[in-house]
């Protein structure tokens, strides 16, 4: 494997990994100060405006510079 290569694994294994970390915790936390009793369509859209929401937030953060 080139020196790119690797970086380009990592940087993307890193990336899964967190998306997913982060939609599990997105759908815990919903769930733990949503009032949801089930996954639902109320749920369901919730969900894709609060990925949004955090998506923005973090992008927010990394040009800011608090993020470092």
């Amino acid at each position: 494997m080139t020196k790119n290569t690797i970086v380009e694994k990592v940087v993307d294994e890193t990336v899964d990994t967190l998306i997913d970390n982060i939609d599990e915790l997105l759908v815990d936390y919903m769930y733990e100060y949503g009032n949801y009793t089930q996954s639902n369509t109320r749920f369901a859209l919730d969900k894709e405006v609060y990925e949004k929401l955090v998506v923005k937030e973090l992008y927010n953060r990394l040009t800011s510079g608090k993020v470092k």
